[in-house]
């Protein structure tokens, strides 16, 4: 039975990328192909003038229908920021986490309550009482078990250099230890499909050889050219929004709720590994 959610949205807003993926999940709400799902805002940590692409976007979403609150994170207390950003790269991370717990409060009342807030693309990082007071989701391109912590390109490259056959993707909960909170859902999908097979095939044979290729990749970052690299990133782009969207709709017809740190099922048995949405995106993306 559909119990219906209220999703609020997170994003910096520095993209058209980040633009095509909140409009894709405001349309979805709207249109209803997520029942019983609305979408109750959007939060951008930029202020009007601030950012010519984000002032365009937070327009087109207001057209839309959707309500935008907006909160300049660059502007808040910016010599507080500045120096409490020299203590951090000093060692002293407490005046950074005091200046994030600042922030969070000039905007807080403003944030209705929601059964999920998905991040979109947010570039700064929630404080200790955001993290604690929302139920916030961030998504990582891996399975639960990792590589963990790491840039998307360093994931990627990470498959490769340990000869991976399967990744995946995952949302989990947004705390203060950055990109290691509990995982709320995820997917799998296999790296040695028929397409597949001739990119592993095409790198070195030699062991030497096979890791100087990784290491100058690596070097590239998010620029990296070879084809195996270029195919691995599109299977998983693939699953990223798909996996939003089946999460999402997970929560509105009960099989998930975030209750706390913990994550829990229609029957309230706690996920310790999250709800395995494999089948559900894997349907997703063969229909798209």
């Amino acid at each position: 039975m559909s119990t219906g959610a209220n999703v609020g949205l997170f994003s910096t807003l520095t993209s058209t990328g980040s633009r095509a993926l909140l409009s894709t999940i405001t349309a979805a709400c709207a249109q209803g192909r997520l029942p019983g799902v609305r979408a109750a805002f959007v939060f951008c940590n930029r202020e009007a003038g601030e950012s010519a692409l984000t002032d365009e976007t937070v327009g087109l979403l207001e057209e839309g229908g959707t309500r935008v609150i907006r909160a300049s994170a660059a502007r808040f207390q910016r010599e507080a920021r500045l120096e409490a950003r020299r203590r951090e790269a000093g060692g002293d991370s407490e005046p950074m986490w005091a200046w994030r717990d600042a922030f969070f409060a000039s905007y807080r009342r403003l944030l209705p309550d929601t059964d999920l807030d998905l991040l979109l693309g947010d570039m700064w990082i929630w404080g200790r009482r955001q993290c604690a007071e929302r139920r916030g989701v961030n998504l990582h391109p891996a399975l639960p078990s990792g590589p963990l912590g790491k840039m998307w390109f360093d994931v990627v490259w990470d498959l490769v250099a340990s000869d991976a056959r399967i990744s995946g993707v995952i949302l989990h909960r947004v705390t203060p230890d950055v990109d290691r909170g509990p995982v709320v859902s995820w997917c799998a999908y296999s790296l040695r499909t028929a397409d597949l097979v001739p990119l592993w095939a095409s790198l070195p044979d030699c062991v030497q050889e096979r890791s100087a290729l990784i290491a100058t990749q690596r070097a590239l970052k998010r620029d990296a050219t070879h084809p195996l690299f270029l195919a691995l990133r599109a299977r998983g782009l693939a699953r990223e929004l798909p996996l939003m969207l089946e999460t999402v709709r997970a929560v509105a017809d009960g099989r998930l709720c975030l209750e706390g740190r913990r994550v829990v099922d229609a029957a309230g048995r706690v996920l310790p590994d999250g709800l395995d949405l494999t089948d559900d995106v894997e349907r997703s993306v063969g229909r798209a």
